[in-house]
């Protein structure tokens, strides 16, 4: 595959974006592919280090199942606010940790660069699990849908993470998605297997089976949390 160098821009684009916009949190998802984990995380820890990174949040991910856009990394960031992230990206972007960030991904390969609003969390940070299913959905009625997650989440509990997110970006086949998250991949699988069994979720599928249609399932392992 032919590798192209991370612009600043795109890395800026990675790392500095709003957590909270009319009182909901936002992300930034940016899918790359990288030599290693190992090395992706070493450069993220060495830029974290750097005082000038205060304000700035990103989580480290490596693709594990599924993952159509053929990445091997995600890099989930936020932000407080369209303000913090201002003042955040601009520390950031005039520190001597970033252009030793910058240098040490130069190999990196850029894939896609997407924008999630959270729009539910019945659980902990996304941040917290080690690993994370990611079903991506097409919904025609976020309101209902969400009703039916909560009633879901109240019969079921969650593993850790349940959270509800609107894409604002990327593909119209894909409006929506939910996190599913837990300590490792056994816990969070396991988690699904009893899910799929139980009376609830026949419930919850009943409820849903004309607002919604899953367009894929993703699975990821943390490599590293920064900033949190």
């Amino acid at each position: 595959m032919k590798r192209t160098s991370l612009s600043a821009f795109v890395i800026a684009l990675a790392l500095s974006f709003s957590s909270y916009a009319q009182a909901q949190a936002i992300e930034r998802v940016i899918s790359l592919n990288f030599d290693s984990s190992a090395s992706a995380a070493e450069a993220l820890e060495e830029l974290f280090q750097d005082s000038d990174m205060r304000g700035n949040k990103a989580t480290l991910y490596a693709a594990d199942f599924g993952v159509m856009s053929g990445a091997s990394h995600v890099i989930v960031a936020d932000h407080d606010n369209y303000a913090a992230r201002a003042t955040a990206d601009k520390r950031r972007r005039e520190s001597h940790g970033w252009a030793k960030y910058l240098l040490a991904t130069q190999d990196a390969e850029f894939v896609s660069a997407d924008l999630a609003i959270v729009v539910e969390d019945f659980g902990k940070p996304r941040h917290e699990a080690g690993y994370v299913i990611v079903f991506l959905m097409q919904v025609k009625d976020v309101n209902a849908y969400r009703a039916a997650l909560k009633d879901l989440n109240t019969a079921q509990r969650n593993p850790g993470v349940l959270r509800l997110v609107e894409l604002r970006s990327g593909s119209t086949a894909v409006t929506h998605a939910v996190l599913v998250g837990a300590d490792d991949f056994a816990a969070a699988n396991e988690y699904i297997d009893e899910l799929f069994a139980s009376d609830a979720f026949a419930t919850f599928k009943a409820n849903v089976s004309d607002i919604r249609s899953v367009v894929a399932i993703e699975m990821y392992r943390r490599v590293g949390a920064y900033g949190y």
